[in-house]
């Protein structure tokens, strides 16, 4: 504004007009172009400081008149307030915003970005290490007896009827109550043919025999010694005998023998009948209990943790070692990873879902910045000085500024020059 530029060039002319006018009326009181340069001349230079007050009054006090002058700095607040509100409800309206986001199309972009080895190198390695990071925040130990408790509360949850019903059904499923009442058989027979056993059982018959002559008469004692003395009880021979009769009963129990579908069934009908009394429940209850406290849940969920946590660390995107669970995470990763692209380039129902996800997270984002952009607009216009807050709106206007004094010039003059010859022309 302290520039000199056109329009106090225009209101310069106009003003050593007027004095020139002012001469050449003193020279020729009587001239009727004297006195209408005058008149010309007079309302040019009235016109063009009339708008040079108007102009200066907006944005400081002209000759420091003091009434409605200054009325940018005196309105800072309002002018502050309404600007903002310009910028908000105007430029960065919901409408607009929502309009200019529609025009854009992102999801091609962001396919081609993600079809890109080194993003799919980078993302994956971010997840890979967002999921070590994760995993070594953990307390082990705490989250081991965490697990260990409700390990340990659901097993004490479930009824007992409920556990023998299930253990009956997968013995019999499949007819896998055979199958463990061969391998009962066989380990058996493993053991009963063994010498030791035949020896087991002689000691047996011997012990038998000798409680069975003590509580007999002396007449038994001496038969029996007689017996012994002819050997005619031989317990050795007796032991071998059962023992040879124990291991063919076994091998026809463990075959798919009429005996063996007799005893099975036998069996199945016995523990069926167990299983309705309330004692037989009460044992597996008290076993239930006691074998989820004495098994050592902690330590091996906790060793479990560890393993795993060993198993995902030890594993970067370059990893060639042997498979486990931490290169299985990264296959799954990578497979999926491939899908999500895959369904990002089909024209399904994924696709849009992206699509409208994509636009709705930006959409939003630009929305709830746009308080922000009130709030920055605000700021700044707030820490301007009046100087430069004057120099902000003149500057945008200025030609405008200039043209508005120099047609108060050019109006003025011709409208006197009209007047004039209104004056003349009524003969006033």
């Amino acid at each position: 504004m302290d520039r000199w530029n056109n329009a106090d060039t225009t209101l310069l002319c106009a003003a050593l007009c007027f004095l020139a006018a002012v001469g050449v009326k003193i020279l020729s009181p009587e001239s009727l172009f004297a006195e209408g340069f005058l008149f010309v001349s007079e309302a040019a230079m009235v016109g063009g400081i009339a708008d040079w007050f108007a102009v200066t009054a907006l944005f400081k006090k002209p000759l420091g008149f003091p009434f409605h002058t200054a009325i940018l700095p005196n309105r800072r607040e309002d002018f502050v307030n309404a600007s903002v509100k310009m910028v908000q409800k105007e430029f960065f309206s919901r409408r607009t915003i929502l309009k200019k986001m529609g025009d854009f199309h992102l999801l091609p972009l962001l396919i081609q970005y993600l079809e890109k080895n080194e993003t799919k190198k980078f993302l994956l390695g971010e997840i890979l290490t967002a999921t070590k990071n994760y995993l070594s925040k953990f307390d082990k130990s705490t989250l081991a007896k965490k697990i260990a408790g409700k390990l340990r509360r659901e097993i004490y949850s479930v009824p007992a009827k409920n556990l023998i019903d299930e253990c009956g059904d997968r013995l019999k499923r499949n007819n896998n109550d055979q199958e463990f009442f061969i391998s009962i058989v066989k380990k058996v027979r493993a053991t009963a043919e063994k010498s030791e056993t035949r020896d087991k059982i002689q000691k047996v018959l011997e012990k038998y025999a000798e409680e069975r002559t003590q509580s007999a008469g002396a007449f038994s004692i001496l038969m029996a010694g007689l017996a012994q003395m002819l050997n005619l009880v031989n317990f050795e021979e007796a032991a071998e005998i059962m023992q040879t009769q124990l291991l063919k009963l076994l091998d026809e129990l463990s075959a798919d023998t009429p005996m063996q579908r007799r005893v099975l069934n036998e069996c199945r009908l016995k523990i069926s009948e167990l299983a309705e009394t309330s004692d037989f429940r009460d044992l597996v209850e008290h076993l239930q209990v006691d074998t989820a406290s004495a098994l050592p849940l902690e330590n091996a969920v906790e060793r479990a943790l560890k393993n795993l946590e060993s198993q995902i660390i030890s594993v970067d995107l370059d990893y060639k070692g042997r498979e486990n669970l931490g290169s299985l995470l990264l296959k799954v990763l990578d497979e999926e990873y491939t899908k999500f692209v895959e369904v990002l380039k089909s024209d399904g129902e994924g696709k849009q879902a992206v699509e409208k996800l994509i636009y709705d997270l930006i959409a939003r984002t630009v929305l709830y910045a746009q308080p922000l952009v009130g709030t920055v607009a605000r700021s700044a216009l707030e820490k301007m000085t009046v100087e430069k807050l004057n120099s902000l709106v003149y500057d945008k206007a200025e030609p405008d500024f200039v043209w508005i004094r120099m047609n108060g010039s050019l109006v003025g003059s011709l409208i006197g020059l009209v007047i004039f010859g209104v004056i003349k022309f009524l003969g006033v």
